[in-house]
């Protein structure tokens, strides 16, 4: 709205004092046509100025802060606004106690379950010996027969004190591998009966 008055003129001047009147106590008798011309425009942009419209107010953030359960505020079973009891515990919601009660106690068996201990790590299997060439066995076994001090005892002795057969000793890893720990206790000043021994033992 836009006021247009002639300050000339008397009839305007007196219905400008009217209106001033009603909203303050400005009388325009005494003052300067500068000073009555600010008031006015004060006066005018005061009544005239548009309302502005109601803000509203921002929503509230959830209270995100836990009790002593650990527990966040859940407005379905806890009261609201959000307050809690003595203990720090959320008070319940009215009408909720069973769910309430069912909560906290879902919450604690959650918290209390025993961490699963990891399992110990399976211990690598055992690289096996390489296996034993027939060939180099048995080169290394004539040399000892042809020595008169080579071995402890005659080859049939010792064939038959660990169980080895002639037929396939040149593809049985077992017997070449005996005959091969056998002679590995020779050479360390073993007799026959200690080497017959170290041999059973390693294979």
């Amino acid at each position: 709205m836009q006021i247009t008055f002639d300050p000339h003129s008397p009839e305007d001047r007196a219905t400008l004092a009217r209106l001033l009147a009603t909203v303050g106590t400005y009388t325009p008798d005494d003052m300067l046509r500068e000073q009555f011309d600010a008031v006015v425009a004060d006066i005018a942009g005061n009544v005239f100025e548009p309302a502005q419209p109601d803000t509203p107010d921002a929503p509230a953030e959830p209270d995100t802060a836990t009790d002593i359960h650990g527990m966040t505020h859940d407005a379905t079973i806890h009261s609201t606004p959000a307050s809690k009891n003595a203990d720090g515990s959320w008070r319940a919601k009215r009408g909720q106690k069973e769910a309430y009660d069912a909560a906290i106690a879902a919450r604690t068996a959650a918290t209390d379950a025993p961490t699963s201990m990891p399992m110990p790590a399976s211990e690598a299997p055992a690289t096996p010996p390489a296996p034993i060439e027939y060939k180099t066995m048995a080169a290394r076994f004539v040399a000892k027969m042809a020595d008169p001090d080579g071995l402890p005892s005659d080859y049939e002795t010792i064939y038959a004190a660990l169980s080895i057969g002639f037929d396939d000793l040149e593809t049985n890893q077992t017997s070449i591998a005996r005959l091969d720990a056998y002679m590995d206790a020779v050479d360390n000043g073993d007799d026959h009966d200690a080497c017959v021994r170290h041999a059973l033992g390693s294979v």
